[in-house]
């Protein structure tokens, strides 16, 4: 029995009905299942230190398992040759200027996922590629840990001690050649991490995106529930990102055209494609490119997809692009585009992992082709010595033209700077 500011939660599994609150909460936000579950953990005995989950305690089960069969090298023949078959495409059409091929830093990690897709297959690539786009897989003792947990403990929730986690999580990183299991230690500190990570988001959602979009389970992701829903970094960093996207669209036409340079595995674009207007334009590398074509036609199949493909004039295109809701392109083929085609152009961790040359490059084509904005989010400070990149948060500067309207530390990762330009 729990008692609670007189109120007496009786039966074999009262914290069962603590669980039903925080998943009536999770529906509806501030109503009186969240004020109520607030109120019964302001009274609650239970500690304030970093929690296990109590789900396996009280007889909830931990999320299933992945169906996918990682790390037994079973996968579709078919999938595997098309991967390389639009590698090389679109690698040809790379080529076609050598400005924009991949930096050094770039060929070495790019060889080292398509290892890693050719092991487990497109899907599974949240358990591979993903750990080299932006999912953290970290411990308790870093900062960035740190920083999310203290966060938590200024506006406690009851969400750590009911969110939990697969049993025997597998991933495959770039140090090794076979999968990894993670520890207990780590598979309990990267389900804590997620969950302060989610309980941050909640917070910085203004647009209540996180009501319109959940996490797919397409690519087989660490499958970490609160309540019944799904949860993961990747969904919560771009949640905290589309909003920063919905403001800059708020004096934008009908359908605003969005451009992301180095999207990942297009996490950002399925936030965005699922609750903002607008066209996605996502511009990439291989095999990154073909990651996201292959992910977000999978995840939103209602979408009107451009697929990549070679072109020589944009008005070969123009029309059909006048049509799609998200389109996919080689990062040569950016220079192709008229001035002034976007609304916004973003990109998120991209830039120090570039030639010197490209960084000059990029900004160039950011300002041309940009008619509102342009966001970025990057290292404050990062070295890269394969390509002789040294970038600090103060070299990020652009023309007169441009005037910064939000400089922020990353609420997340306290490593990056959030920043945004306005065209005057």
């Amino acid at each position: 029995m729990i008692e609670t500011a007189g109120l007496n939660l009786r039966g074999p599994n009262p914290e069962r009905f603590l669980v039903w609150l925080l998943e009536r909460a999770e529906l509806h936000n501030a109503s009186p299942y969240a004020n109520l579950l607030v109120y019964l953990y302001s009274k609650s005995p239970i500690s304030p230190e970093p929690p296990p989950s109590l789900g396996s305690a009280f007889g909830i089960q931990p999320p299933a398992a992945s169906m996918a069969a990682f790390g037994s090298h079973s996968k579709v023949p078919s999938m595997e040759d098309e991967l390389h078959r639009s590698h090389a495409l679109m690698m040809e059409e790379l080529e076609r200027d050598e400005r924009f091929l991949p930096s050094a830093f770039w060929r070495d990690i790019s060889q080292k996922n398509m290892a890693m897709l050719e092991a487990d297959g497109l899907e599974n690539f949240k358990r591979t590629v993903s750990q080299n786009y932006y999912n953290w897989v970290i411990g308790s003792e870093t900062e960035m840990y740190k920083r999310v947990y203290r966060d938590w403990c200024e506006h406690r929730t009851l969400r750590p001690w009911f969110t939990r986690n697969e049993k025997n999580i597998r991933l495959r990183f770039t140090t090794g050649s076979e999968p990894v299991q993670l520890t207990a230690k780590q598979a309990e500190d990267y389900r804590l991490y997620v969950t302060y990570v989610w309980d941050l988001m909640r917070r910085a959602d203004k647009a209540k995106l996180r009501n319109k979009v959940s996490e797919p389970e397409t690519g087989n992701p660490i499958r970490i529930r609160s309540g019944t829903k799904l949860i993961s970094q990747d969904l919560a960093n771009s949640i905290i990102e589309a909003n920063v996207v919905a403001e800059l669209l708020q004096q934008a036409g009908d359908k605003p055209r969005i451009a992301e340079i180095g999207a990942g595995s297009g996490r950002l674009a399925h936030v965005c494609a699922s609750t903002l207007k607008g066209s996605y334009f996502i511009f990439d590398i291989p095999p990154a490119l073909y990651v996201s074509q292959w992910y977000l036609t999978r995840v939103m199949p209602q979408k009107r997809i451009f697929s990549f493909r070679s072109f020589d004039d944009f008005a070969d295109i123009e029309k059909e692009l006048e049509r799609a809701d998200i389109a996919f392109f080689t990062a040569n083929q950016l220079d192709k585009f008229p001035p002034n085609y976007f609304d916004v152009i973003l990109s998120i961790s991209t830039l120090p992992e570039m030639r010197p040359d490209q960084v000059s490059l990029y900004f160039s084509l950011f300002q041309s082709l940009s008619r509102r904005h342009i966001y970025l989010k990057q290292w404050k400070s990062w070295k890269n010595p394969l390509d002789g990149t040294d970038i600090q948060v103060e070299n990020y500067l652009l023309g007169s033209d441009w005037q910064i309207i939000m400089d922020r530390t990353d609420p997340i990762v306290p490593e990056f700077f959030n920043r945004v330009w306005r065209r005057n």
